[in-house]
């Protein structure tokens, strides 16, 4: 596929006829990877009885892993020898590429973008085929309940941090109650959507190593049709578990979101400025403060409000959890890396040429 996307038009889109509501299209599952052995199983579990069989195929795109994936997926394919499995390689490692080798290959006229990471509730993929028998709709997909990744205190802190508005703001998808059985959003993250949409769309553009579902969905808007936030099921999303890998993931959030921005300036929401303009004010008044001492107190008020809503957020998200105060305790820590990688990553990426 090309790495640029197209521009915006409605000829984008190929005339697609309705399925007829009595023939089943064939689905076929897209699953990037790589070192997911402790992921991938549970992954492949939730999607093995989605659909009826003769009408589904699951592709795993392996970035050649270097630990036991490959294994299981193959234990996967001898537990369920009436399901096609598929496992190619993906050499260059990245996600976009991933996707597109995957669409590729897809048998089905449907494609749904899963991930090691995400384990769909039951129904989830049949659902998702259904809505987009709606008129007018491109992309489908569900909620992310946020699990955590491991069973330690950080990782409860962690999953309860990137599921909270104050620390990913108003993203509807993270943002599971609450809300309407369907509304039209900017973007989801685990979605189905037709082939023919994708290869209208020259597929996913390839030069954005994250945001490319974002991409993808705010192109697939561009061309006038809508993307369905349905909650009638979810998709269980396990997060990172230490904040070394949460600072890894944020700082390339917001280096390849800046670049998508690049690309599509219209397609900004007030999110993504949220934590550049808190980097940004607490880089002028520390500087302000050598030539303007009263500066640094309004910093220092500045840091206070912030860690009180931190806390504040933190016990809202925990109150229920066992453990609740330590976790609470934790939370100022993950909200202050989420937003310190992404919003420092952010300039970067605006200042650096892709």
């Amino acid at each position: 596929m090309h790495n640029q996307p197209q521009s915006s038009s409605a000829s984008l889109f190929p005339t697609l006829a309705k399925e007829r509501e009595n023939v089943e299209p064939n689905v076929s599952v897209v699953i990037p990877c790589y070192n997911e052995e402790g992921f991938i199983g549970e992954a492949l579990s939730k999607l093995a009885n989605q659909y009826n069989h003769e009408h589904f195929e699951i592709i795993v795109v392996d970035g050649r892993s270097e630990d036991g994936t490959r294994k299981v997926v193959e234990e996967f394919k001898r537990r369920f020898p009436g399901l096609s499995v598929t496992l190619i390689d993906n050499p260059a490692r990245n996600i976009p590429t991933a996707l597109n080798l995957g669409a590729a290959a897809a048998r089905g006229s449907i494609v749904a973008r899963m991930d090691a990471h995400a384990a769909p509730s039951p129904g989830y993929i049949r659902r998702c085929v259904e809505v987009l028998r709606q008129e007018n709709t491109g992309v489908v997909g569900m909620p992310c309940l946020v699990r955590p990744g491991a069973d330690t205190l950080m990782a409860q802190a962690i999953a309860g941090a990137v599921s909270h508005p104050f620390g990913i703001g108003d993203a509807k998808y993270r943002l599971s109650e609450g809300g309407p059985l369907q509304e039209a959003v900017d973007t989801v993250a685990f979605s189905c959507f037709r082939k023919a949409l994708w290869q209208g769309l020259d597929g996913f553009n390839e030069s954005l190593l994250t945001n490319e579902d974002y991409d993808f969905n705010y192109r697939v808007r561009l061309g006038g049709q809508q993307v369905i936030l349905d909650r009638s099921g979810h998709c269980d999303y396990f997060a990172r578990s230490t904040l070394k890998d949460l600072a890894s993931q944020y700082a390339r959030y917001g280096f390849w979101k800046a670049h998508m921005l690049k690309l599509h300036p219209r397609s900004v929401r007030l999110r993504h400025l949220v934590a550049p303009a808190f980097i940004l004010s607490l880089a002028v008044l520390a500087l302000s403060g050598l030539a303007w001492k009263p500066a640094w107190w309004l910093l220092l008020g500045e840091v206070a409000v912030y860690l009180l809503c931190a806390l504040g957020a933190g016990w809202q998200a925990a109150q229920k959890k066992e453990k609740g105060f330590m976790i609470t305790s934790l939370m100022p820590l993950v909200f202050m890396t989420i937003h310190l990688s992404w919003g420092l990553s952010f300039f970067h990426g605006l200042l650096r040429r892709r």
